[in-house]
């Protein structure tokens, strides 16, 4: 599958938004992809485990209540979840997060049919990261070789006709 398919495929009409390493500083992409998300009107829930709320978003500490929320068709505090077809993870967390979080991931009862897209932000992933991607079965579904949603999303949303 190329990029370009996997970075459409990314996005839906009926999809949940993930920034794992959402930040409240302005200066890191953390903040800025978050504020991306929001500037676009796409449903998004940051995940830090330090932060209460960023960006007037509510914040999930893991990405654990977040996958159950979905595949049970449960809201998550404000973040209305139930009716969303799936998950697509912005992650901007140093590789060795990355893949805590993608093994948390896997720890899901039903994970495949949850997970809707990954994209690794430049500096977010290395061989660990793409490895485990291939071990749980999703690195088909994985954006990167350095593409920024920064750079790629604008497109990526006008291919899933959104």
């Amino acid at each position: 599958m190329s990029m370009k398919i996997k970075i459409r495929s990314f996005f839906g009409s009926s999809r949940q938004y993930v920034v794992t390493g959402a930040s409240s500083n302005p200066s890191k992409f953390g903040f800025k992809i978050l504020l991306w998300y929001i500037s676009h009107e796409l449903p998004v829930v940051p995940i830090n485990p330090k932060s209460k709320e960023i960006l007037g978003q509510e914040v999930a500490p893991s990405i654990i209540p977040v996958m159950e929320a979905i595949k049970n068709k449960k809201d998550l505090g404000s973040h209305k979840l139930a009716n969303k077809d799936g998950l697509s993870i912005s992650f901007l967390t140093p590789p060795n997060i990355t893949v805590a979080t993608l093994q948390e991931i896997a720890s899901i009862e039903g994970y495949e049919k949850v997970i809707k897209g990954l994209w690794f932000q430049p500096g977010s992933y290395d061989g660990s990261v793409i490895e485990e991607a291939k071990k749980i079965g999703l690195f088909d579904l994985v954006v990167f070789e350095d593409e920024c949603i920064l750079v790629r999303g604008e497109e990526g949303l006008y291919s899933a006709n959104l």
